[in-house]
């Protein structure tokens, strides 16, 4: 895996369900939301994917939750890529309560770029790609 980015993210009330903890959802759009801060770091911009009329698409998740996270603290998530094509790849993210550095939960995507326009996958830029593969 290629590590290219760490995003903190704080836990808010909420994000919380019934059992006081937070809800196994909401882990999702903190992964969603690291991802597109990774995405952002080598220069591949929202505005730009918008523009463009392409940007990713998660085909398979996996989560595998270890401890919950409670309100208030904050997650550390570590972004990363692997099996990169031109088109696809898998994403594995890991992501730890700040306030004790435990591993809350593991996730691995299987994703792809697509283009929005032509409804098939869109080949990701050479400079972005060679910057997921070699960050």
């Amino acid at each position: 895996m290629v590590l290219t980015h760490t995003t903190e993210i704080p836990v808010l009330w909420s994000h919380l369900d019934a059992n006081g903890h937070v809800n196994n959802g909401v882990y999702q759009s903190y992964l969603d939301e690291a991802r597109m801060q990774a995405l952002e770091k080598i220069g591949f911009s929202i505005r730009e994917m918008r523009e463009k009329l392409v940007g990713p698409v998660v085909l398979k998740a996996e989560l595998h939750y270890h401890k919950p996270l409670n309100h208030p603290d904050s997650v550390r998530i570590e972004t990363g890529f692997r099996d990169l094509t031109a088109v696809r790849g898998t994403v594995i993210q890991n992501m730890y309560r700040v306030s004790d550095g435990v591993l809350v939960c593991e996730a691995i995507f299987s994703a792809l770029f697509f283009d929005f326009a032509k409804k098939r996958p869109w080949k990701i830029p050479k400079h972005f790609f060679d910057q997921l593969t070699t960050v």
